[in-house]
C-alpha cells in the first residue's frame, strides 16, 4: 500500500479550522502559511540563542550529528509561553485530540539543522509511546513544527508522505514523499501517525525550526515538563500555559495531587477556584533561577 496523493494542504493564517481539519483527515497534515510575523520569530530566536549555542550536536544518525536539539524551551523563552497557548494551534490540536478529555503539551524543542544533517529515517512520532499500537481512529498526538527560517527542499525541509497513516514506515521510500516547503513564521501540522522524517541539508545555510508537541491528557509527555518548570518556576507562568504543560487533570481521576485536589491548587497552596497572582518574590526568585540554569549550562560546555 502506497500514500495517497495529496489533496489542498496549505491554508492562510486566517483559514477556518474545520478546512484545516479536512486536510488533516485526508493527508495527515497541514501547512499554514504566514501565522506569526518576522518580530515573533526572531524574538523567540534572541530568547533562545544562548540555549542553542551550549547545545551539543546530536550523537546518532537519527538525532542528527550535525543538527542540535534544544529542548525545555516553555520554560526558557517567554515567546514559546505565549506560542503554546494560541488560539489557532488549541483549536487544531483540540480537534485532533478530541478523543480525550484533556490534552497537554507533550515537548517544546527547537532544532537546528547545520549544512551537512542528513536526511533521517521514515518514522511515525506516535511509536513513542513504546510502539504501542494505538487504533488507527484513535489520535494522541500533534504536533505543530514552526519555520523559524525559511524551510526549502536544499536545506532539508521536512519530507512527508500524504496520506501514510495506516502505513508502516518501512514500506516509505523518499519517492513516497514530498517536501514541506514553508516560509519563515508558517507552521507544518502533523498527526502522530503519519510517516514523515527531516531532509539532508544541502544548503551552507541552518535551517532552524520549533517543535510545539501536543499529548492527550493520559498519557504520558514525552519531555519531562515538571522538571522542564519545577514549582518555583511554574508559578511564575499564566493559569492557560499551566494548564497547557499538565498542571491540571488529565482526566478523571488521573493526575491530582494532594487529598484529590487540582494540581493548581496544591501548586499554589490555594483554595480551589482562586486566582493565580504570583508574587514579585516568586518572580525573582525564579529569574534568578533561570540566570544560573543558564550560567550551569554555558559552564558544562567550556
Amino acid at each position: 500500500m502506497k500514500p495517497r496523493t495529496k489533496t489542498n494542504d496549505r491554508f492562510n493564517s486566517d483559514a477556518r479550522i474545520d478546512d484545516i481539519m479536512q486536510s488533516m483527515r485526508e493527508n495527515g497534515y497541514a501547512v499554514v502559511e504566514d501565522v506569526l510575523p518576522h518580530e515573533t520569530v526572531d524574538a523567540l530566536l534572541d530568547e533562545m540563542t544562548p540555549y542553542i549555542d551550549a547545545t551539543p550536536f546530536g550523537p546518532d544518525a537519527f538525532a542528527g550529528q550535525r543538527t542540535k536539539r534544544t529542548g525545555s524551551a516553555v520554560a526558557r523563552s517567554a515567546t514559546v509561553r505565549d506560542l503554546i497557548v494560541h488560539p489557532l494551534i488549541k483549536g487544531i490540536a483540540g480537534e485532533v485530540l478530541a478523543s480525550s478529555t484533556e490534552f497537554q503539551l507533550s515537548q517544546t524543542q527547537l532544532i537546528s539543522a547545520h549544512p551537512g544533517s542528513v536526511a533521517q529515517k521514515p518514522h511515525k512520532d506516535e511509536l513513542v509511546w513504546d510502539f504501542f499500537p494505538f487504533a488507527a481512529d484513535h489520535h494522541v498526538m500533534c504536533q505543530f513544527f514552526w519555520a523559524l527560517t525559511d524551510f526549502t527542499e536544499e536545506n532539508g525541509a521536512t519530507r512527508v508522505a500524504p496520506g501514510s497513516d495506516t502505513i508502516d514506515p518501512s514500506e516509505i521510500t523518499e519517492a513516497d514523499t514530498i517536501p514541506v516547503e514553508m516560509r519563515k513564521g508558517s507552521v507544518f501540522v502533523f498527526n502522530g501517525k503519519v510517516v514523515h522524517g527531516g531532509g539532508t541539508n544541502r544548503s551552507d545555510q541552518v535551517r532552524q525550526g520549533l517543535i510545539t508537541s501536543y499529548c492527550s491528557g493520559w498519557v504520558r509527555q514525552e519531555e519531562n515538563q515538571y522538571l522542564v518548570a519545577p514549582p518555583e518556576v511554574a508559578r511564575t507562568f499564566s493559569e492557560d500555559v499551566l494548564k497547557m504543560i499538565g498542571y491540571q487533570q488529565g482526566c478523571f481521576a488521573m493526575g491530582y495531587a494532594g487529598d484529590i485536589e487540582e494540581p493548581m491548587d496544591v501548586l499554589f497552596g490555594r483554595r480551589a477556584g482562586s486566582p493565580i497572582v504570583p508574587s514579585e518574590a516568586t518572580r525573582s526568585a525564579a529569574n534568578e533561577r533561570a540566570r544560573q540554569w543558564s550560567e550551569d549550562v554555558a559552564q558544562r560546555t567550556v
